[in-house]
């Protein structure tokens, strides 16, 4: 999966389409309540640089996860810096 996950970023990196995540189980309205709410929080960019941060990170979730109940289990447990190192830092460019 790390394999995979490591592709993923590449790809998205170089700008290219987006990764297929059909096989995987987050509902239309975890994915835009994702978006909105770390829209809401993010600071000190503008509102098309918070979209693309918020949806790239939305795409680490989904790359690392399988589902919206798995993210949401692991990360109660997760230190900070685990979370960052998924969810920000491969989306701040």
């Amino acid at each position: 999966m790390m394999m995979w996950a490591a592709a993923t970023v590449f790809l998205l990196s170089c700008g290219e389409s987006e990764p297929d995540f059909s096989g995987k189980d987050f509902s239309q309205e975890f994915k835009e309540g994702y978006v909105k709410s770390c829209q809401t929080q993010a600071r000190g960019m503008s509102a098309s640089d918070a979209k693309k941060y918020c949806k790239c990170s939305l795409n680490q979730l989904m790359t690392f996860w399988d589902s919206e109940e798995a993210a949401g289990l692991d990360m109660q447990g997760m230190a900070p810096y685990e979370i960052q190192r998924i969810l920000v830092t491969p989306c701040m460019k």
